[in-house]
C-alpha cells in the first residue's frame, strides 16, 4: 500500500510532464502553421501588387480577395484591392474597402488621393475635394491634388449655381436689358 501512495506523486507529475510536452508541441505546430499562413498571405500580396502594376487589374484583385481575412494587417491590401476595383470602375465597392486601408494608416497619401478619385466618380465633390485637401495638407507639392482641388471647388460652384461671370471686356460689348 505504501508503494501505490508513493507512485501517485510520479505518475501525477509524469502526466503533467506529458501534458505539457504535447501542449508545447501543438502550440509550436500551430505556431509554425500561423507563420506559414502569413508568409503566403505576403506572397500572394507581393503577387497582387506586381499582377496590379502589369495592369492585369481583374487577375489582382482575384489574388488578393483570396487572402484570408485578419492574415496581415497591411494597408496595401485593401488599398490595391480597392485601386484595381477602382480600375474595374467599380467605385460603390471601392470606397469603403479605402477607407479600412485609410485605417490602417492615415497619413498615406496614395490612399487619401484614391479616396479623392472615388468620391468624385460617385459625385460627392465636396468630399472628394476634402480627401484632395488632405493629401496637400501631407505634401503641398502635390501639384495633382491641388488642381484637382481647384477642379472641385469650380465644379461645387457650378452645381450650386454660385458661377462668376466675367465682366464684359468694353462698353460696347455690355448687353442693356432695357
Amino acid at each position: 500500500m505504501a508503494a501505490v501512495k508513493h507512485l501517485r506523486p510520479t505518475l501525477i507529475a509524469a502526466l503533467v510532464a506529458l501534458l505539457l510536452v504535447v501542449t508545447g508541441g501543438a502550440f509550436y505546430l500551430y505556431d509554425k502553421q500561423r507563420q506559414s499562413d502569413i508568409a503566403q498571405a505576403r506572397a500572394s500580396l507581393d503577387r497582387g501588387i506586381a499582377l496590379f502594376q502589369e495592369k492585369k487589374y481583374r487577375e489582382a484583385l482575384t489574388l488578393l480577395q483570396g487572402i484570408p481575412d485578419g492574415k496581415i494587417s497591411d494597408w496595401r491590401l485593401p488599398y490595391y484591392v480597392a485601386t484595381s476595383q477602382v480600375m474595374l470602375k467599380d467605385y460603390s465597392t471601392a470606397a469603403p474597402i479605402l477607407e479600412k486601408a485609410l485605417a490602417l494608416n492615415p497619413r498615406e497619401t496614395r490612399i487619401l488621393f484614391e479616396l479623392g478619385v472615388v468620391y468624385f466618380k460617385l459625385g460627392k465633390l465636396s468630399l472628394s475635394k476634402a480627401y484632395f485637401g488632405s493629401v496637400v495638407e501631407i505634401d503641398p507639392d502635390n501639384k495633382d491634388a491641388k488642381g484637382l482641388m481647384d477642379i472641385m471647388a469650380e465644379l461645387e460652384r457650378k452645381q450650386t449655381g454660385d458661377t462668376q461671370i466675367d465682366p464684359p471686356k468694353d462698353d460696347t460689348t455690355a448687353v442693356d436689358d432695357q
